[in-house]
């Protein structure tokens, strides 16, 4: 039960966050509504309709695929809806607007809520905060620089990279010094805050976005660059086709990241699971000069290397 006041916690701050939009839900593939939040006016009768149409969905989509619902928009006389599926949760996180919204400006930011009601759903621990979102310039972005009392520094960081190179362990061992074996793809992105008090007087805190390498998410992930301070860029040691990869990375970030004083970190992480590395560190070594950035080493299995690369930040981004 606590998780699922957790949940409607969260929904309610979306909704506060996004007045625009009429209801919220997540629902299981079944049609049996978990949690949701609506405008007053959006009775038992106008969900019910919703879940019909939603049901009649799944069940095409069941007609091409068992494993995936992916996710989608569509319309109806009442309503536009995007939906989107919560790995692992076997449910969906759903966005009701009115038929005139440009729903799709509120589909990068609900990414960051929908990945939150998946962490609690599988019972997993997961901070409420958001990101503010401005809808005029269609920008998530951070408080700016100093609070109001002048204490707190705010930085925007970015972890990017191929699927499956570890950037949610990294950001998992880092924030919660814990290493989950069981891979669980990112709902296209991770989003999660972790302060440090460098003073008495001085608070530096994090923003860190943890981006989905799958090639579809590739369109949205482009609402997530601008004013990063940082960009993290990870591959995987025993996976040397990651490091082949990591140079269209690197373009992607630079395309959509305007500020030249941003500071690019090339990542190694598993270097636990191989032995002799020299000829890939190599290759990696070239590539960061390339880009003119620092290189690093980490295994975010055992942590190793983890408190140096934040360290760095930490130092580089004040």
């Amino acid at each position: 039960m606590l998780r699922i006041n957790l949940l409607d916690e969260l929904l309610d701050k979306f909704l506060n966050e996004v007045p625009e939009l009429i209801a919220v839900l997540v629902v299981d593939l079944d049609g049996l509504v978990i949690a949701q939040k609506s405008l007053k006016g959006f009775d038992e009768e106008i969900i019910g309709a919703i879940m019909t149409i939603l049901d009649q969905t799944i069940n095409k989509i069941k007609r091409f695929t068992d494993t995936s619902y992916g996710s989608g928009t569509f319309d109806t006389n009442e309503f536009r809806l995007f939906y989107t599926e919560l790995v692992t949760t076997k449910s969906l996180f759903v966005l009701v607007a009115d038929p005139y919204s440009n729903i799709e400006q509120y589909i990068p930011y609900s990414y960051i809520i929908a990945d939150k009601a998946s962490q609690l759903l599988n019972n997993r621990e997961t901070s409420l905060n958001l990101p503010k979102l401005d809808i005029d310039n269609n920008e998530i972005y951070i408080p700016d620089d100093n609070s109001a009392d002048g204490k707190t520094e705010y930085n925007k960081v970015v972890i990017i990279g191929p699927q499956q190179v570890g950037k949610t362990t990294l950001l998992n061992m880092y924030v919660n010094g814990e290493f989950e074996q069981n891979y669980r793809p990112t709902i296209g992105v991770h989003f999660i805050e972790k302060s440090f008090q460098l003073t008495n007087r001085l608070q530096l805190k994090f923003y860190i976005f943890d981006l989905s390498g799958v090639k579809s998410f590739g369109k949205i992930r482009r609402f997530y660059y601008p004013d990063s301070q940082a960009v993290i860029l990870l591959f995987d040691y025993s996976n040397p086709e990651s490091l082949e990869k990591i140079n269209e990375w690197f373009e992607e970030a630079r395309h959509f990241i305007e500020d030249n004083s941003t500071i690019y970190l090339l990542v190694g992480n598993k270097i636990d699971l191989v032995g002799d590395r020299l000829n890939l560190k190599e290759k990696a070594e070239k590539i960061a000069t390339q880009y003119g950035c620092n290189f690093f080493e980490i295994s975010a299995a055992t942590g190793e290397g983890i408190d140096e690369l934040f360290t760095y930040l930490v130092s580089n981004t004040m």
